[in-house]
């Protein structure tokens, strides 16, 4: 066996090895949320919006029947409409949305869409 030959055969191991030991430092992944500055509104009144969804899915849409349309609203056209997104960061957002000043008093369901499926939500109290 060659001098080349033998240190190939100790090289590719270590070498394996290595790469097999050297791994990247562990690092956590925020998990999704959709957070409101107040829970309980009245017409008129703005909410503050945080939403995340994750790198891989991203953010699409926050939504409700309490929010005024902006002009830009998808599946909330002519019922209501969507936050409109400020600040974006890969996977959410921050932003506002303004409620309806004919927003009948009751709760409203304020839905997250990440990555073209239901992502949860929370819901409003609109208040006279």
């Amino acid at each position: 066996m060659s001098k080349t030959t033998r240190n190939l055969l100790v090289a590719i191991p270590i070498a394996s090895l290595t790469l097999l030991t050297a791994t990247a430092p562990a690092t956590a992944t925020p998990a999704p949320f959709l957070r409101v500055d107040k829970t309980t509104v009245s017409p008129g009144m703005v909410v503050h919006v945080s939403a995340y969804c994750g790198r891989r899915e991203g953010l699409n849409h926050v939504g409700s029947a309490a929010f005024a349309p902006t002009g830009h609203d998808g599946p909330y056209q002519g019922n209501g409409g969507v936050v409109v997104f400020t600040e974006r960061t890969p996977g959410g957002g921050e932003g506002y949305a303004e409620i309806r000043a004919d927003a009948v008093p009751g709760t409203y369901y304020v839905g997250q869409r990440c990555g073209g499926g239901n992502a949860g939500g929370l819901t409003l109290t609109v208040t006279p």
